[in-house]
């Protein structure tokens, strides 16, 4: 904005001006003594004071329209979303420790390693474990060979008659076939001779004979001797000895493989509690050997007002931003939303969990973080800072800066309004000045 000045107001300025030059000349050397023993001139001082009268006047004379804030159209993406904070958290994260007493034989790691899924941390001597499995596994075929024998002879003492504690009716099914056929014989003479209705009544004859055979191959009870009921009793007394056994054997063998620390997932071993040597008694053994965690999967969980909370769904995109590493931004994705309600501070708020995607590697557990879940995104398009968009008698307009730095008001059409920035869909091409606020 220019000031404009009467000739007056100039001659008497001029005047102003030429007195002031008259008495920057002057040559007084009387001197003031201040704090410290210092000494200042007293025409420095005047100096001073003409500096400090004159600089009213250059911001005056200096001012035009092209001085006026100003912003610049560009293509970009505008984004309408719902904020929610939090610290950042690894969803791989745990403590392991041994499932079983024993001496520490072997430790695999140091703090820092990284490690892939099944690498072997830790392992307990195991000897002792070791001859345990194969008691077991030697006492198993003893008893399966037991339960063989058992089973053997029930087949040899019952066979062919009968098997098990059933036994099939064998004259029975052929009687009731042989039947069969001779009715069906009987009802194709009938139906040669155009006796239909018999040759029908005759067809479910031969159903239900065929249905007596078909009960006949049915097994039923049989009364058994009683050598053959205590042998039966041994095959189950064998049968019942041969699960113990297989039991034994799964005991022992996890006892085997609890001896061993696994790593759960790939990651990085931050923590190593254990050293070669260590005995792990009844009393500690459960005590956390590792921490590992995964510092490449990593989520936020925040709270969302109720307000905002309908908008937000399953999969929906956010750009995660921390607070430590300024200017970085990584793609995430909503993964969990809370059914249950929680109270804070008499604000009704819901549980929302952001994972991020590909994160990197300067992210760390437990930073500070911001995820925009986007709710509306207009991808490459032109835009401006919200503030640059005003209205005049009804229309949307900017103020445009011209070539010659004088503004010139300009209708626009604008599109989706994120908050900080707005689209412009017509009115305005990209790299076009704008002032940030109205002329006055």
């Amino acid at each position: 904005m220019s000031l404009q000045f009467s000739p007056t107001h100039a001659k008497t300025q001029a005047a102003r001006t030429s007195i002031m030059k008259r008495k920057v000349n002057e040559t007084h050397t009387v001197p003031v003594r201040v704090e410290g023993g210092l000494v200042i001139k007293k025409r420095v001082a005047i100096l001073l004071a003409v500096m400090l009268a004159a600089l009213p006047l250059a911001a005056c004379s200096g001012s035009n329209d092209s001085e006026v804030p100003t912003a610049k159209a560009t293509v970009g993406d505008v984004r309408v979303t719902i904020s929610v904070s939090g610290n950042l958290a690894a969803t791989d994260d745990r403590l392991l420790a041994f499932a079983t007493p024993g001496t520490i034989e072997e430790l695999l790691v140091e703090k820092g390693d990284r490690v892939e899924k099944g690498d072997v941390l830790a392992r307990l001597e195991t000897d002792g474990l070791q001859r345990n499995v194969d008691m077991a596994r030697a006492n198993l075929q003893a008893v399966q060979a037991q339960y063989d024998m058992a089973d053997n002879q029930l087949r040899q003492t019952i066979y062919p008659h009968y098997y098990g504690s059933y036994v099939i009716d064998v004259p029975g099914t052929w009687m009731a076939l042989d039947n069969a056929i001779e009715s069906i014989e009987r009802a194709r003479e009938l139906m040669a001779n155009g006796e239909l209705a018999e040759s029908n009544l005759m067809l479910d004859d031969v159903l239900n004979e065929i249905a007596d055979a078909q009960n006949s191959t049915q097994a039923r009870k049989w009364d058994f001797p009683i050598a053959i009921k205590i042998m039966e009793l041994q095959r189950e007394a064998a049968a019942a000895a041969l699960d113990v056994a297989m039991l034994n054997l799964e005991a022992a063998q996890d006892m085997l493989d609890d001896a061993v620390i696994e790593a759960p997932f790939a990651g990085v071993i931050t923590v190593v509690l254990v050293k070669e040597g260590d005995t792990l008694t009844s009393m500690n053994y459960f005590n956390p050997a590792f921490h590992i965690i995964d510092p490449t999967n990593l989520e936020m969980t925040g709270l969302i007002d109720e307000m905002d909370i309908a908008d937000i769904s399953i999969d929906q995109k956010a750009i995660v931003t921390m607070d430590a590493l300024p200017g970085l931004e990584v793609i995430g994705s909503v993964t969990y939303v809370s059914e249950a309600a929680m109270i804070e501070a008499g604000v009704v708020m819901y549980q929302t969990t952001v994972s991020l995607n590909n994160a990197d590697s300067n992210i760390k557990d437990g930073m500070s973080a911001t995820a925009d879940i986007v709710r509306e995104e207009r991808e490459n398009v032109l835009m401006l800072p919200a503030s640059t968009v005003m209205s005049e008698d009804g229309q949307t307009v900017v103020y445009l800066v011209g070539a010659d730095g004088k503004l010139e008001m300009r209708s626009v059409t604008t599109g989706l309004h994120s908050g900080r920035m707005i689209e412009i869909k017509a009115g305005l091409a990209e790299g076009d000045l704008v002032a940030l606020e109205a002329p006055e």
